[in-house]
Order: C-alpha cells, then structure tokens, then sequence
C-alpha cells in the first residue's frame, strides 16, 4: 500500500464520523432555531453555506492524498432538467408576486444543489478506491444521522415540551416536533431514517444499536401523530419485508398490522372523533379545489413566480383556511410556474426514475426505494420536493445524483442469494 493509499484508510474513520456529522447538522438547518425570523435566517443560511464548503473540503482532502478517481455521468437529462427548473424559477422574478421572496428560495436551492454533489462526489471518491475494506455507506449515514436527530427531539421532548409540543385540536392533540419543525415534516423524516435502516439489515444483518435506533425512530414517528408519515412507513416496511422472501416474517407483519391498523385509525387517523377531519384530508381538499379554481386559472401558463401561490402572501380560500403554501408539491408547483413548471420538472421525475428502472446495482435500487415512499407521500400533502425549501429537496436531489454521478461499473456491494455482503475488491 503507498502513501496515499495509507492515508486515505487511516482517515477513513474520521471521514467516517465527519460525513455523518455533517448530515446531522444539514438536517437541523431546517429547524427554527428562534421565534426571530432574522436569526434564524442567518443560521440557516451560515451554517448551510460553511456545511457546503465542509463538503467540498472534504472532497478536495481525498483527491489531495493521492486518490485517482474518475467520475462519469450518466442519466444526465435528470440533473439538467433540475437545473433548468431553476432556470425558469430564475426567469419567473421578473413576474414574481414577490421577487425577493423568490429569489430567496431559488438562493437556498441552488445552494442544496451544490451541497449534494460535493457531498456525493466524496463519499464516491472515498468508496472508490478498491483497497478500502472499510467503505462508508449511504444508508448508514442516513440511520445513523436520523436516529440521532429523532433522539435529540425525544430528549427535548421530555426537557422543554412546550417547545418540541404543538397543540392542534384545541390543545387535545400533542404532536412532537413543535415549533421546532413541522410534525408531518419530521415524521418523514423518520421514515427516511427507517428505510435507510431496513437496507443496512438487509446487508450486514442484526444488532442491538439497530434496534435501539428502530424504536427511537418509530416513537419519535408515532408521536409525530403524522398520518402520511404512518402511511408511507408501513408502505416502506412493507416493502422489505416482502422482498426478504423470508414466510416467518411476512406472516407475523402482515398479521401485526391487521391487527394494529384499528387502533393505529381511531387514535391517529381519527383526532378528537372527527372523521371528517379525515376525509377532508384535514381540510386540504376544499383549499386545494379554491387553488385551482380561483388562483391557478389567473396564471395557468407561468404562475405567480418561484414559491408564490398568489398575488399576496397567504391565499385567501374560500372555503378552507388562508395558506401561504399548497400542503400539496405538485400542486405548489402549479401555483410557481404554471404549466411551463409542470411539464419540466413531470419531466425530471420521469428521467430520474428511468435511472432507477436502468439501475444495475440493486444496492442503490433498494436504497432508493428505502427512501422514496416517505419522500413522495409527504410531497401530496406538505412542502414536498417541489415545495418551500426543506430536507425533503435535498434527499431528493440525493436520489437523483445516485444515478447520476458515478466512478465506476463495480458496485459498493455485492448480491449473493439475497443477502448483501460487504464489497472488497479482490
């Protein structure tokens, strides 16, 4: 092993702890730090702008010990179409209901877009070389980092309920997350963090940390109250469990869940005895019929520029409550752009799942399947990753990019009867 190569194992576990600290303070630059918006402007904007240069110094450390990486594009249109939505959100400032506010998020995009792909760029440069054994994986970083966050807002919980708290139905229902973040927000979040966790077990198999992550992610989930966020968490479950082709789990799952599903309906789904609630889904069918019916059709071609759903800052529904957001991606999307947006960025999600449907290497396929349910239920009824800037953008660029940068035809790690093993390069 020469010089290069001794450094790069011997600052492996560093780059180890450092790629998951990252993350973990990325995701809390989504969280209102403070009821002044000014200062919480500054810590998002701060810490996300040093987070990204930390990702591209750590990218620039590897190659400088000597790494020899050479990275290939493929699936290119799902990066470039991104890129040109940014373009038209660009475009729309000069018909924007408020071009300050929509250069502001087109700003913090972009600079999502950046983070991702030095991020990407390093942990591929990293895993890259052959003579690692030690690689540093995905889905590791992912339930590792959103394990320690869900835990932070359980302690928290505990500590300053009144923070971590948020009181919906007249104070009757309590829903982590508080004020810090959105409920349905975090609650995706720990769906994300599970799914990551199901592809780790899938490859290195059980052990007790992975079991204390589980169960603090799941209470942290559950106390979310989030129902789109329980939803695309059995669909995740669901989804591993099956393809584990193994009878003694898809059984007991199948048979816990029919019997969890009624007392999960009438003590989530159901919030204070109000079915109604439900099948309004919380009252964003009546505000999203308004939004087409009295703010799309002003502006069906461009909309009302980047993040703008009206001439004003909140839409004033008819027959739902006042937004300032749709609760719906696609719909928010309508709003920004009109029909112009919904053609381009229909067009980005098609090419980054042809990527998928192309994708050779079944550990990037299950993680992106790990990751798309919480992704895309949370999309049809919160910011989403069209929406509002949030950590939804940035994992979905992480799943475009993983069939978009690459270093080469091996994979990280290798299929044999099913089961994942650990990828050493002979």
């Amino acid at each position: 092993m020469n010089k290069a190569h001794h450094l790069v194992e011997k600052s492996g576990q560093a780059l180890f702890v450092l790629f998951i600290i990252v993350m973990i303070l990325r995701i809390n630059t989504y969280f209102m730090v403070s009821e002044n918006p000014t200062i919480t402007r500054i810590f998002k904007t701060g810490l996300r702008t040093a987070l990204t240069g930390a990702s591209f110094l750590m990218l620039r450390s590897i190659v400088q010990n000597g790494v020899q990486t050479r990275f290939k594009w493929e699936n290119i249109l799902a990066f470039l179409i991104y890129l040109l939505y940014l373009f038209l959100g660009f475009a729309s400032l000069l018909w924007s209901s408020d071009p300050g506010w929509s250069g502001l998020q087109i700003a913090m995009d972009l600079e999502c877009v950046f983070f991702v792909l030095y991020y990407w760029k390093a942990l591929l440069a990293f895993n890259d070389q052959a003579h690692i054994r030690k690689k540093i994986p995905f889905d590791y970083i992912l339930w590792v980092s959103i394990s320690w966050v869900a835990a932070s807002f359980l302690v928290g919980a505990v500590a300053v309920p009144d923070t971590f708290f948020r009181g919906t139905h007249g104070g009757e229902v309590q829903r982590l997350g508080g004020w810090v973040i959105n409920p349905n927000e975090l609650g995706m979040l720990c769906v994300v963090g599970a799914g990551g966790l199901y592809v780790n077990l899938m490859r290195v198999g059980l052990s007790t940390w992975k079991v204390i992550a589980w169960i603090i992610i799941l209470v942290a989930l559950v106390l979310t109250q989030s129902r789109s966020s329980l939803i695309s968490f059995f669909m995740t479950t669901l989804y591993f469990v099956m393809i584990s082709g193994r009878a003694k789990l898809i059984v007991p799952t199948i048979v816990i869940g029919a019997v969890a599903a009624p007392v999960v309906f009438f003590t989530i789904f159901v919030k204070d005895g109000d079915v109604g609630e439900v099948m309004s889904m919380t009252g964003r069918l009546p505000f999203w019929d308004d939004l087409l019916t009295y703010g799309f059709t002003d502006r069906p071609l461009y909309g009302f520029g980047f993040m703008r759903i009206h001439y004003n800052t909140n839409f004033p529904s008819i027959h739902a409550f006042p937004g300032a957001m749709t609760h719906n991606t696609f719909m928010q999307l309508l709003l920004n752009l009109g029909m112009m947006g919904a053609v381009v960025c229909g067009s980005q999600m098609l090419f980054t799942f042809r990527g998928f449907m192309r994708e050779k290497d079944p550990y990037l396929r299950h993680i992106f399947m790990g990751m798309i349910f919480g992704i895309l239920v949370n999309s049809f009824t919160e910011f989403g990753i069209f929406g509002d800037a949030n950590y939804g953008i940035m994992l979905w660029l992480f799943l475009v990019m993983m069939f978009v940068l690459k270093t080469n035809d091996r994979p990280f790690y290798k299929q044999k009867a099913g089961i994942y093993e650990r990828y050493v390069a002979v």
